[in-house]
């Protein structure tokens, strides 16, 4: 039912013009996670929120920490001309500024309460799993970009969906995906693409027990094709850079599910 009513929502909401007026197209991600939210206090089950392996957690909360973090994330939405495209969200997409909100409260929530230090290799490997198919991405096809401009759309799109994915993250991932009428393109290849990266993020929540590092995957494999913008498709071998995506994220779903397999009901979990 969770399933039916996240897939229902991505196909009905985008089409509905006040929604996209009103809220803009991340009202989906947020709907998702109202339906999901609902599913589990119907069915009387721990929401299950986690920041960190088993001892991670802080005695008492480190405040500090916390609006450190939201100081961190607000200079980066600002730096180097990305005010701008904040201005732009706000204009544009409500839904995502609130998710924005929520994400950075929800990230220093997460950093006051949990020692993060035992989590730097989980945030580490999360970081090699989502760059990996970016690389071979430039690496094929060189794509021409300015350095400078680069970079600060990196920094933004890093912020902004490592925050909001932390708050959007949905289950049936590449069919949720491939009913909303934005990536209608190519129905096949979304669904495919989007359901081996979400599994990617499933193994790394799973393996490193953190919702912040699942998020931070989501965040970096995104923030560099979001900031590369048009450049693969510029090149006119836009098929080359699915597939080469596409096998890097093949490769990463193959590697980390058989970590997943080979732990087993273990309670801890080990990159080795």
């Amino acid at each position: 039912m969770l399933a039916l009513s996240l897939v229902i929502t991505a196909a009905v909401l985008p089409r509905l013009a006040a929604v996209r007026q009103l809220a803009g197209g991340t009202a989906v991600p947020l709907a998702a996670g109202v339906c999901a939210l609902i599913a589990l206090l119907a069915a009387r089950l721990p929401l299950g929120f986690s920041w960190g392996p088993a001892g991670s957690e802080r005695a008492a909360p480190e405040v500090a920490r916390g609006f450190a973090v939201g100081a961190a994330c607000a200079a980066a939405l600002i730096w180097q001309g990305n005010d701008a495209l904040l201005a732009r969200l706000w204009r544009d997409d409500r839904a995502a500024s609130l998710a924005l909100l929520a994400g950075v409260a929800a990230w220093g929530g997460a950093v006051a309460a949990t020692r993060h230090r035992a989590l730097v290799r989980w945030y580490g490997a999360a970081a090699a799993a989502a760059l990996l198919p970016v690389i071979l991405l430039v690496v094929v096809l060189r794509p021409v970009v300015p350095a400078s401009g680069f970079a600060a759309a990196f920094i933004f799109f890093l912020v902004a969906d490592t925050t909001v994915a932390l708050v959007t993250e949905a289950v049936v991932f590449g069919l949720w995906h491939a009913v909303q009428p934005g990536y209608g393109g190519d129905p096949l290849g979304t669904l495919l693409g989007t359901a081996l990266g979400g599994f990617v993020a499933g193994c790394v929540y799973v393996l490193s027990r953190s919702l912040t590092a699942a998020a931070l995957y989501h965040g970096l494999h995104n923030a560099p094709l979001k900031a590369l913008g048009g450049a693969p498709i510029a090149t006119g071998r836009a098929g080359l850079a699915s597939g080469v995506a596409l096998a890097g994220t093949a490769a990463l779903a193959v590697a980390l599910g058989w970590m997943v397999w080979r732990r087993g009901g273990r309670e801890s979990a080990g990159l080795s």
